[in-house]
């Protein structure tokens, strides 16, 4: 009878162990999904106005973020922002480049910060936004983004520009006007674009709010929060 019981209960034991051992599974296996489902984010994203640059949406930080860390530290630690000296202003964002009239209002799930604001602790499903708005009380600027788009070929040479707006702007005028590019002869084509000339099976195009422009569409007259892009693809 004794040893019965003996066996009875080694086999109640082992039955704890195998639940015990299950548990610890699945538990594992639900804090590495949990894990998982939580690399992508926080998000950063860049607007002019209400309009949002092309490509811009839902740029990951992941790399940057660990939990507990300010704004301030994840953006610095992104490489996407500089800061100026005294940490008050935003001097540079990633591949944007702003008009001298405008500057970067920082948001984080659509409330805008101010400079005090910058060392709140993040979390890993914040949105961030940068919004690119006038300096002081000009209240009627009016922009347009110059987009230079390198493809996979030339990468390093993505880069926008916010660029002013005025009423006579054609896309000729902008691109000359940009200092960045080079029109051919006839001001019809992009000969170069931020000092890069195409490879022989390389050429620049443009287009207009994604529409791909032909060369008697250079004298398009542009509205406020157009995008231009320079696009370098192969013939």
């Amino acid at each position: 009878m004794s040893t019965k019981f003996l066996w009875r209960g080694l086999l109640g034991l082992i039955i704890i162990m195998m639940t015990g051992g299950c548990s610890s599974i699945f538990d594992s296996k639900t804090e590495g999904s949990s894990t998982d489902a939580d690399v992508n984010g926080p998000f950063l994203s860049f607007y002019v106005g209400g309009s949002e640059f092309t490509g811009s949406s839902n740029n990951e930080l992941s790399g940057a973020y660990k939990k507990g860390i300010t704004l301030r530290d994840l953006l610095r630690n992104s490489g996407n922002v500089v800061f100026t000296e005294d940490g008050k202003s935003i001097q540079s964002v990633g591949d944007v480049s702003l008009d001298p009239h405008l500057n970067w209002e920082l948001q984080l799930e659509d409330k805008s910060l101010g400079p005090e604001d910058w060392d709140r602790v993040v979390d890993r499903s914040d949105s961030i936004g940068f919004v690119a708005k006038p300096k002081g009380s000009a209240e009627n600027f009016q922009s347009i983004v110059l987009f230079l788009n390198g493809g996979s070929e030339q990468p390093e040479l993505t880069h926008s520009y916010v660029m002013a707006y005025s009423e006579d702007s054609t896309v000729r005028s902008l691109l000359r006007n940009s200092g960045l590019v080079q029109l051919s002869e006839n001001n019809k084509t992009v000969l170069i674009a931020n000092d890069y000339t195409p490879l022989t099976d390389e050429v620049w195009k443009v287009k207009v709010n994604g529409k791909l422009l032909m060369e008697n569409g250079m004298d398009m007259l542009l509205r406020p929060q157009d995008e231009v892009e320079v696009v370098l693809s192969l013939r």
